[in-house]
């Protein structure tokens, strides 16, 4: 039988180990947070990264910092390497999901080294080309890419990504040979459509919205299943009757996988916060981005869900980075 004394000792012992978690919890963040964006400053990611880093409020600045490279493995093995305190944040898409089948050695494992924080927002993406090709439709796209093989060429955000893996995905259901143009994010891609540099883009809407409504770019087809209010005359995939690149591009938060439950439920708590103020979801949403806060679960089994589609792809397509 355990003794009235022994058993206030222990009690005084859970007592202090629950105040410890909780002052470790509360002492998150102790120092300045950053936010590591794996692509070039001025794209959809880099502009949503700053705007949570404005208005979040977790007592400690928010950096945001692009390392660029490599289809995001630069500043993802950072992150991975980084101390696991929460501290150190890794803004992803899609293209975290196919590292394992598109490469054969890696510095990270995504499913072992990382941990959902939540997911940001969700992007509508476009297939758009410049003016001087001869297709009004995606329909006419198709035809003259199987007439002309090889020489329509598609540009985007970089290798690997859910802009390439889709265009893979359009090529495999329509037997075209379209060539891929990868560039070192969709800003530059898009420069070089409207330049008649390459044929034509597939990225998200946020980077060609201005130049298909003043007619620099003509947009042939958005992936996602409903059309989007920045370019609205531009038809659905599904209307189009090509599901294989219905899709959401998307972004959002991971941590190393060691990372203290208690630094991931405050950092989540903070995007939900941010994302659901009404005037940052008007702002995001009039260029273009979609606020899609969540959970780390619900996150998490998007990573997941995302994981096997778009590795079918890669796998099916043969396409290697190494």
């Amino acid at each position: 039988m355990i003794s009235t004394r022994t058993s206030v000792c222990l009690l005084l012992a859970a007592g202090s180990g629950l105040g410890s978690f909780a002052a470790t919890a509360q002492e998150f963040p102790s120092r300045p947070v950053r936010i590591v964006v794996p692509f070039p400053a001025g794209g959809s990611f880099d502009l949503t990264a700053r705007i949570i880093a404005q208005r979040a409020q977790l007592g400690q600045n928010i950096i945001v910092e692009n390392r660029p490279g490599g289809g995001t493995v630069i500043g993802t093995e950072y992150v991975a390497r980084a101390p696991a305190d929460g501290h150190t944040v890794l803004m992803i898409g899609p293209s975290f999901t196919s590292h394992s089948a598109l490469r054969s050695k890696l510095p990270f494992d995504t499913d072992r080294d990382f941990k959902a924080v939540g997911q940001v927002i969700a992007l509508t993406m476009v297939v758009a080309v410049n003016p001087s090709l001869p297709a009004k439709n995606l329909k006419e796209y198709l035809a003259l890419a199987r007439a002309r093989p090889g020489e329509i060429s598609f540009g985007t955000s970089g290798p690997g990504t859910s802009h390439h893996l889709l265009g893979e995905a359009l090529k495999l259901a329509n037997k075209v040979n379209i060539t891929h143009a990868p560039y070192q994010g969709e800003a530059p891609a898009v420069t070089a459509a409207v330049g008649g540099h390459i044929t034509g883009v597939l990225v998200n809407v946020t980077s060609t919205a201005p130049f298909i409504n003043s007619g620099k770019l003509r947009g042939l087809v958005v992936t996602t299943t409903q059309r989007d209010a920045l370019i609205p005359n531009v038809p659905t995939a599904r209307e189009l009757g090509h599901t294989e690149i219905e899709a959401t591009n998307w972004s959002g938060f991971v941590v190393p996988s060691a990372t203290p439950a208690g630094a991931v439920t405050r950092l989540n708590n903070e995007v939900v916060r941010v994302l659901n103020i009404s005037d940052v979801r008007e702002n995001m949403r009039a260029i273009g981005l979609m606020a899609a806060p969540s959970t780390p679960g619900e996150f998490g089994a998007l990573i997941k869900s995302d994981t096997v589609r778009y590795n079918g792809i890669a796998r099916a397509a043969n396409v290697r980075l190494d």
